[in-house]
C-alpha cells in the first residue's frame, strides 16, 4: 500500500464483527449521506438529558440538521429536473451537467439554503405539485437567516446572535418535520414510482 491509498479507515480496519461499520464509496449518494446526517441528528437528540452541558450539542446538532436538509433538498432538484427531462422539457437549464454545475457552484447555488429552496419551488411548480406548506417554509427560511450557506464551512456566522434560550425538542421536531416532508417530494411527483 502506498502513502496515497492510506486513509482513517484503512488506519482502522475491521478485525472482528464488534465495532465493524463500512463505507462503500458505490452506496454512497447524496440521498443516503443525507439520511445519515438526519439519523445522526435524531440520535443526538435522544441523548439530550435537559442537562447544561447539553448546551454544547446545539450547534453540532444544528449542523446535522441543515448538512441534511441542503443535501435532500439538493437530490430533489436533480430527481425532479430528471422527470421534467423524462417528461419532453428540454430547456438546457434541466440538462444533468446544467443542474450539477449550479448546484456545486458557489456563485449560483452551492450551500444557499434560499436558492435551493427557490429552485426545488421552479421544479414543484412546473411539476404542478404542491407548495411547501408554510410552516415548512418558515422554518427552512430562518434556518437560512442562520448562515445562508456559510455552516458547511463557517460555524462562525452562528457566533454572531445573541443569547437564548431555546426549546431543544420544540426545535428539533420542527427539523425533523422539515426533513421528512423533503424525503417524499419524489415520491409524490412520481405516484411513489421514485425516479
Amino acid at each position: 500500500m502506498t502513502e496515497s491509498d492510506e486513509t482513517l479507515f484503512t488506519e482502522h480496519p475491521a478485525t472482528a464483527r464488534s465495532g465493524l461499520i463500512q463505507y462503500n464509496e458505490f452506496l454512497m449518494n447524496e440521498r443516503l449521506v443525507a439520511v445519515g446526517y438526519a439519523d445522526a441528528a435524531r440520535r443526538l437528540r435522544a441523548s439530550f438529558t435537559n442537562q447544561p452541558w447539553d448546551d454544547v450539542m446545539l450547534l453540532p446538532f444544528l449542523f446535522l440538521w441543515r448538512q441534511a436538509i441542503e443535501l435532500e433538498l439538493k437530490a430533489n432538484i436533480r430527481d425532479l429536473a430528471t422527470i421534467r427531462r423524462r417528461d419532453g422539457e428540454g430547456d438546457a437549464d434541466l440538462k444533468r451537467e446544467a443542474v450539477n454545475a449550479r448546484l456545486k457552484n458557489p456563485q449560483k447555488v452551492g450551500h444557499k439554503l434560499t436558492k435551493l429552496v427557490h429552485e426545488l419551488g421552479e421544479h414543484s411548480s412546473a411539476l404542478k405539485l404542491e407548495e411547501l406548506p408554510e410552516s415548512i417554509a418558515r422554518v427552512l427560511q430562518l434556518l437560512a437567516a442562520m448562515g445562508d450557506g456559510a455552516l458547511v464551512s463557517d460555524m462562525r456566522a452562528f457566533f454572531k446572535f445573541p443569547a437564548r434560550t431555546v426549546d431543544f425538542y420544540g426545535l428539533a421536531e420542527a427539523l425533523d418535520d422539515v426533513y421528512q416532508l423533503l424525503e417524499v417530494i419524489v415520491d409524490a411527483a412520481t405516484n411513489g414510482e421514485g425516479v
